[in-house]
């Protein structure tokens, strides 16, 4: 499949969209006589190997698309959405089957770049719906693909917020549970590659918001989670959300970052460096430390004495 989709993607544009949706209509045909039966545990009612084939020729159909062109992936992703999100909706509680579902729009998001916005609104609301019953942390790592991809789009910025917002609630109740960090390290991973995203993308908009501070509590308090993936992103987050108020890269928004860094740290940052010395003597295997140390050389070029 995946060579069929290389070749595919040489194609003239207007004879990808017709080749792409025969392609499709094979799995998508799967996906269909899958939800119209009963459910059973056997695998006979298991979606995840059109799943997976459908993210394999997203994955793979590339084709090069000039400014001003439509993607010609566009009009096929959108005509097999629904079928992905009644999928979804059907499998809400299968972790295994709605990591396939988010891989496979995290491919399709990929493929069509800017050319999915039709689907940031349903898409969003749908994750943020299935997530609040089912806290699938695949949700958490689509949703910093999305970030990724429109957050710089000046019109997609609060709608995405918005979405960080509304997956932080059930987030944050779950790490609140007794050792919610040690036993959700995959969470911790998905939610703080989501908020460093966010700061590469829309700094201002999330340092605006009132998701900002709690965000930072939760860093903090995670970044004793000896786990190396968890405590990756926790100490990349700290790292992105210091330097965007250090860094003057000549943007127009680089001085309001700046005050806007500042009154984080005057409320938060004695609290964060004596975390980060107290988990630096007491909580982390040595491979750690650099990650650490990075951080307080950004806070020392804020705050210097």
């Amino acid at each position: 499949i995946s060579g069929t989709a290389l070749v595919l993607a040489r194609l003239p544009l207007e004879k990808i969209a017709e080749c792409l949706s025969e392609l499709c209509a094979v799995q998508v045909m799967a996906l269909k006589k899958l939800l119209s039966q009963e459910p059973s545990n056997g695998l006979s009612s298991d979606p995840t190997v059109p799943l997976d084939r459908l993210a394999v020729i997203f994955r793979h159909t590339n084709p090069i698309v000039e400014n001003g062109q439509v993607h010609p992936c566009q009009k096929v992703i959108q005509e097999i959405w629904p079928v992905l999100s009644e999928t979804l909706n059907k499998h809400s509680a299968d972790n295994r089957i709605v990591e396939r579902c988010c891989r496979c729009l995290r491919f399709a998001v990929r493929c069509v770049g800017k050319g999915s916005a039709a689907l940031l609104q349903p898409l969003v609301t749908q994750m943020v719906n299935v997530y609040r019953a089912h806290q699938h942390s695949c949700f958490l790592y689509l949703g910093s693909i999305l970030v990724d991809e429109y957050g710089m789009e000046e019109g997609c910025r609060q709608g995405l917020l918005d979405m960080l917002q509304a997956l932080c609630i059930p987030t944050f109740q779950l790490l609140e549970q007794p050792n919610g960090l040690q036993n959700h390290p995959d969470t911790v991973d998905d939610l703080f590659r989501l908020a460093a995203r966010f700061i590469q993308r829309s700094p201002v908009t999330l340092l605006r918001s009132q998701v900002m501070i709690p965000i930072l509590q939760w860093a903090i308090a995670a970044t004793t989670l000896d786990h190396r993936d968890a405590n990756c992103s926790v100490m990349k987050f700290l790292r992105d959300l210091i330097h965007t108020g250090v860094a003057n890269d000549h943007e127009e928004d680089f001085e309001v970052r700046k005050e806007l860094i500042n009154q984080v740290m005057n409320q938060l940052g004695q609290q964060l460096v004596n975390q980060l010395l107290h988990t630096c003597c007491f909580c982390l295997p040595p491979y750690t430390l650099p990650d650490v140390a990075e951080v307080l050389w950004e806070i020392m070029q804020i705050d210097r004495p």
